[in-house]
Order: structure tokens, then sequence, then C-alpha cells
């Protein structure tokens, strides 16, 4: 039986310290609390809404992975698609990829949408992030990354963001948990994150900070154009972070009205038509199982033990569409 031996001396020398921290810590709110603007808004319905959401997931542990997305307006008509890949290791190479393509499945699903022109002079929700620092390469990023996110960029991600320009469609990238510390360094606030000074200035519903310059470090050194704004307001007593263009920057005050307008308590400060969305978009393991099975179903015996041992392989970097019989066709 092992065991780890708690010495009481320590553990009050280390209780100390987080008491010392956290009186800093309300030092540096005490100081900023005068030197920053908490606006508050009201709930006015001014946009139709859309939200998107992506997901992925992986059958057997093998990689046979099942990619879904899904676009939800506000009468919850429901946009689905997916698509299925075969990657040939999984490594932190292949990590990347999926992760990437995930984002790409969202911003498919989107552009489809404004293509048809349903979501014309509206709001649309996006799940995460809508800057690109989390997908742009990096030294240790091979050149099939490399390729695969130039593509990305340049013929779907800059295509979409600009029709919405064009079609007067505000783009809202919505993180339920933020660890930024754009709001601290805007305050020139060393060691300290969002989330703390968020919670400590916005106590109330709809009260809101922003839009603040989001930091574009890593895009401009990849040479990636892209320019946004950050706020954070409070929606039904929860905090939350959104990211808007900073082409659409005027608007932002009219995002938080829509955002209080479509709030609701049931869904812990946000609305039906986002959580359908992630109810459309998350993809369990057993489905991921299912539609392996039903793709191999039609197979001998030793043909579907083939393939299960194909998805299993670890040979060289890569990925492909899943080429077999009776492949459900995207939808």
């Amino acid at each position: 039986m092992s065991y780890i031996r708690l010495d009481i001396d320590d553990l009050e020398i280390t209780k100390a310290k987080f008491r010392e921290s956290f009186l800093q810590q309300e030092k540096c709110i005490d100081q900023i609390k005068d030197s920053i603007t908490v606006n508050q808004s009201v709930q006015a319905k001014t946009r139709r809404v859309f939200a998107v959401d992506s997901g992925y997931n992986s059958a057997y542990e093998t990689t046979f992975v099942l990619f879904k997305a899904a676009v939800v307006d506000e009468e919850m008509e429901v946009d689905r698609s997916e698509d299925i890949y075969l990657f040939h290791v999984d490594n932190y190479q292949t990590d990347r990829l999926k992760r990437l393509l995930m984002q790409q499945s969202l911003y498919q699903a989107l552009f489809k949408t404004v293509q048809s022109g349903r979501a014309d002079g509206s709001m649309v929700l996006v799940d995460g992030t809508i800057t690109l620092g989390l997908f742009i390469p990096t030294p240790r990023d091979r050149r099939e990354y490399r390729m695969h996110f130039k593509n990305f960029y340049e013929e779907l991600y800059t295509t979409l963001m600009e029709q919405c320009l064009k079609r007067n469609i505000l783009v809202l990238g919505f993180l339920k948990r933020t660890g930024s510390n754009y709001l601290a360094e805007h305050l020139r606030l060393r060691g300290t994150y969002d989330i703390y000074i968020i919670n400590a200035l916005l106590r109330e519903q709809g009260q809101n900070i922003g839009p603040i310059p989001v930091p574009n470090t890593s895009s401009d050194s990849a040479r990636i154009i892209q320019k946004y704004v950050t706020f954070y307001l409070n929606l039904k007593g929860w905090n939350y972070r959104f990211e808007l263009l900073r082409e659409q920057e005027q608007y932002y005050q009219e995002c938080m009205e829509n955002l209080l307008y479509i709030a609701t308590d049931a869904h812990c400060g946000m609305n039906p038509t986002f959580s359908k969305a992630d109810e459309y978009a998350r993809v369990a393991k057993r489905e991921a199982n299912l539609k392996f099975d039903y793709i191999i179903h039609d197979l001998d015996t030793e043909e579907r033990t083939r393939m299960r041992l194909e998805a299993r392989r670890r040979t060289h970097f890569g990925y492909n569409m899943a080429k077999v019989p009776g492949r459900m066709p995207s939808r």
C-alpha cells in the first residue's frame, strides 16, 4: 500500500503563499476598477441566429475516424454533414491534422449555409475560437500538414470570411472556458488570467467589457492575415468570452444585445440553438464503432478482419478518404 506523508509545516507555508497570492490579485483588481469601463447592455433582437459546431471520434481505438458538423437555425432546422478518414499513424502529427480537419468540417458546413443565402444578415455562433492561432503550422509540423493548412486557409477560411463580410453575417466565436490573458495584457497586468478579472468585475446580467484587440503574433510571423477583437459578457450569471472580426467591431454592442435576448436559464446562459448544434455535431465512441461496422457489414469475415487490421496500420504519415464498399455519402 503506497501513501504520501503530509508535512503540516509545509502545508501551512503553502497556505500562506496562497493567501498572499490572492491578496495580490485582489489588489490588482482594485487598481484596475477605475481604469476600465464596465458597460451595461440590454436585450434586443435584431438578427436571426445560427449556430455551428463540429466533432470527431475514432472507431475501436483505430485510425478510422468519423467527423461530423451541424448548422442549426432558430427554427431548429439542422444541416448535418459527415466525413470518414483513415489515418495511417496516431501521434502528434496526425492528432494535429485531426483537429484541423474537425475545424475544416465546421467551416465547410457553415460555408454551404452562407452560400445558400439563408444566413444573410444573421449572427452565427461558432463553438470555440474563430482565430487560427491553434492551427498555424509550427516547426514540429511536417510538409503534409503545412500544405493542408495552406489549402484550408486560402481556399475555404479566407473565402468564407469574405463572404460573411459581404453578406453582413456576424461571425462570433464563443468560448465557454477561457484561459486567455488578452484583457490582462491590455491592462498591463502580468501573471493574471482574464477569467479572474471578468469574474471580479462582471457580476450582473448584461455587464460587459470590450472590445479588446486580439494579438496576432503567430499569425503575423506565418503571414496569415486575420484581425479580431474579443469581448466579455455576463449571460445569466455566467461569464463568457467572444471573438469577432475586426471589420465587424462596430457591431459588438448589437451582438451582446442579441446574445442577451436568446440566453435562457435552462441552457446555462446559452440558447437552445447552440445546444442543438452541439448535440448533432457530437460523435460518441459507440456511433463511430457502429458506423465502421455498418460500412464493412457486407464484406466476408476475412475481408472484415483485413479492414480492421488496415485501420490499425502504423506505417507512414498521411490520411485519405475511406474507400470501402458501402461507404455512406456525405449528407
